[in-house]
């Protein structure tokens, strides 16, 4: 349905109602605080059409003023500012290179400032990355630690925040870094918050999209990480911002015993057409039909929001035939290369189409992102990992389905979907289009309760072991105690291991437990894994990582899948290795392409997930399993499988160098870089060294040097 703002501008371009018709409606909403967003709407709308009101300049740029969008005064009326309005932007004037606040963000920052917390809840076009940088800048803290839901939100953030202060903070985002300068400024994702050990004296921290605090049909171990972190933080901070989609309300906060300022708002700085089909989920024919007409109708940069990896596939297949634009980057050619030429990404990116899903190589994520903000591709095909925070300027979104993979996707996911269309400055309209319209997994109130109040019941028992406890409440107490009294285990090993449900801790200690001596002494002091040893390892992972492996396929008892794959990847001599192995032999078994394509997403989801990171979570339980059974049996030697962690978890490459590729240097272009001078250097070392000499570098070619001046310059 239309809203009143957009009935109203459409009248006006119909010639049914003047311009100072349109502004005086405009006014009168913006007289209430009840409608003063409905009257923001109108300002946005007028603007994009700001040559209709060149006769009612004067009060127009007042009802700019009067709805708080202070920006739009400087990119809209820089000639002839008078004395009135150059005092609102000096008054407005964030510090941030003339950057001007609008109201909502000069309020937040100056609560901040004032020495209030503040909760935000605000929609995605409120400009809330800018409030933190401000802060930053203010030079009132020296140490901040900004926490985000994901590596690449990390990355992102990671870029623009040492655009503006790498001279001034250290930038702290990775676990090899150590602290060495006053000043720092950490940014990381909760389980890497859980993995420091200096973070002891906090001045704010900021966490970003805190609606996941609460348990939903998330990954479940992720939430409870974020409780872990978001009580460490508590403990240790002098003052925290919060910041997450428009909410009415925070529940569970009064365990932490802290004064906040909760700030909810739903201050625009874009306006949106939404569009709603109610198309059938399972009508695929109708809605690839809709979709062509949209994608031919509607010009400009167009997101297109899938359930899942494999209906990206179907997606582009749809449109495919009907995509004229015909693509020959250097960029495309190492694709091929590299990943072989029926692969979607690679057939994709010559219709001028990007995709974007979780097991991408994180190289290829940010160069499809940079391809689509610099406008030389028009479409991108993503699942849930693109609308979670990171920066796009598209002007259309089409929310082809309402799930993520099998669930249906809540109001605060939409909302936060439909929040890419539009942004501040680029595009002041956004437009929606919801095939199956409105979601029907409706939140049932527009709360946010903190998983951290969940304190009883054994899913919650790894909470209760890991959070401060000062935090704890009498029922969490209790719990603890009898958790304690009957626990098989100590207490550190669940504390160290929280991503695991207790249950999946003490069945793969049932395990261990079954090993006579002798095959528990295999694991001390040996070379590396030979074919018994990662039997063993394997039968323990299929237990403790049974939900992460069902997946993929690789669960099963009875056949060797899983370790067939895990004892390649691990003896070969590279990650690239392994991939060009894996490929082909899918280009030798399968025939169509549409087969070699899954296979090749198949390979990298296990090689991005599986080896990345849930085989090392279990190395480490695993290990720390064993070193307690040898223990208990009274054996002082102990297992340390290091080695193997490290070849798992840096994908066969010295650590800093893994780093590199989560900032966006791809595994295929560090593995030509990677020697014995590395080996010891420190992250920011070698960072400095390829910002120096990439472009004198001759083992390097053009696209690896387009790759690291990307991700490092």
């Amino acid at each position: 349905m239309d809203s009143v703002a957009c009935k109203d501008m459409k009248k006006l371009l119909d010639g049914e109602i003047s311009p100072f018709s349109y502004l005086k409606i405009a006014n009168d909403y913006l007289a209430s605080p009840e409608t003063i967003n409905v009257g923001r709407e109108y300002i946005i709308r007028a603007l994009d059409k700001i040559n209709l009101f060149e006769s009612n300049s004067k009060t127009f740029k007042i009802l700019v003023r009067k709805s708080g969008l202070y920006p739009y005064l400087d990119k809209y009326f820089s000639d002839g500012q008078g004395d009135e309005t150059k005092f609102v932007l000096e008054l407005y004037d964030s510090g941030l290179n003339g950057f001007i606040f609008h109201s909502m963000q000069a309020k937040v920052f100056n609560s901040i400032v004032s020495g209030e917390n503040v909760i935000l809840g605000a929609p995605t076009s409120m400009g809330k990355s800018a409030v933190v940088d401000a802060l930053i800048n203010s030079k009132m803290y020296s140490c901040v630690v900004i926490v985000v839901p994901t590596i690449a939100l990390i990355d992102e953030t990671r870029k623009r925040i040492a655009r503006r202060f790498e001279h001034e903070y250290q930038i702290i985002y990775h676990g090899s870094q150590v602290r060495t300068r006053k000043r720092a400024v950490y940014i990381l994702t909760q389980e890497r918050v859980n993995e420091r050990d200096d973070l002891d004296s906090v001045d704010l921290f900021v966490i970003d999209e805190f609606y996941k605090l609460a348990f939903s049909n998330e990954d479940r171990s992720r939430v409870v990480a974020l409780n872990i972190a978001l009580s460490r933080l508590m403990s240790v901070s002098k003052q925290f911002f919060m910041i997450g989609p428009n909410i009415d309300l925070v529940r569970g906060m009064e365990c932490f015993g802290r004064d906040y300022r909760f700030i909810p708002t739903d201050f625009r700085t874009v306006a949106t057409n939404n569009f709603k089909y109610n198309i059938s989920p399972n009508d695929t024919g109708e809605k690839i039909r809709v979709l062509l007409d949209i994608i031919k109708e509607y010009e400009g940069q167009t997101i297109i929001y899938c359930k899942s990896q494999s209906e990206i596939s179907k997606v582009f297949g749809g449109i495919e035939e009907f995509l004229n634009e015909d693509f020959d980057f250097d960029f495309r050619k190492w694709l091929i290369c590299n990943y072989g030429s029926d692969w979607v990404f690679s057939k994709a990116l010559k219709k001028g189409v990007g995709i974007h899903h979780g097991s991408l190589p994180r190289a290829l994520q940010q160069k499809v992102i940079e391809l689509f903000n610099n406008k030389k591709i028009r479409f991108l095909i993503c699942t849930s990992t693109l609308i979670e925070g990171v920066n796009t300027a598209a002007e259309n979104v089409v929310i082809y389905d309402n799930r993520k993979a099998t669930v249906s996707i809540d109001s605060f996911t939409q909302k936060n979907i439909s929040g890419r269309a539009g942004r501040m400055s680029q595009h002041l309209i956004g437009n929606v289009f919801s095939l199956e319209g409105d979601t029907k997994n409706e939140t049932p109130s527009n709360v946010v309760e903190l998983g951290v109040t969940q304190q009883e019941g054994d899913e919650s028992l790894g909470l209760i072991a890991s959070i401060q406890s000062e935090h704890l409440t009498a029922q969490g107490k209790e719990e603890l105690s009898r958790f304690v009294q009957r626990a098989g285990l100590p207490l550190g090993i669940y504390q160290t291991n929280s991503r695991y449900l207790v249950t999946d801790i003490d069945e793969g200690y049932e395990i261990i437990k079954r090993y006579s001596i002798e095959e528990l002494r295999l694991f001390v002091n040996f070379g590396k894994f030979d074919s018994v040893r990662i039997d063993l390892f394997v039968r323990f992972m299929k237990k403790v990582e049974f939900r992460s492996l069902q997946r993929m396929s690789l669960h099963f008892d009875d056949n060797n899948d899983f370790k067939n794959r895990f004892s390649w990847y691990l003896f070969s001599n590279s990650h690239s290795e392994y991939l060009k192995d894996r490929l082909k032999y899918i280009y030798g078994y399968y025939s169509s392409e549409k087969s070699r394509s899954e296979e090749t997403d198949r390979e990298l989801k296990i090689v991005r997930n599986i080896f990345r990171y849930n085989v090392p979570s279990a190395l480490i339980l695993y290990e720390e399993l064993l070193n307690h059974r040898l223990t208990e049996y009274g054996v002082e030697d102990k297992v340390d499988l290091g080695h193997i962690l490290h070849v798992f978890e840096n994908s066969h490459l010295v650590s800093v160098f893994s780093a590199l590729e989560e900032s966006g240097v791809p595994i295929e272009t560090l593995e030509k870089l990677e020697s014995e001078r590395f080996k010891n250097s420190t992250l920011d070392a070698v960072t400095r060294y390829l910002r120096r000499f990439y472009q004198d570098l001759e083992i390097l070619d053009d696209t690896d040097r387009v790759f690291i001046k990307t991700a490092l310059l």
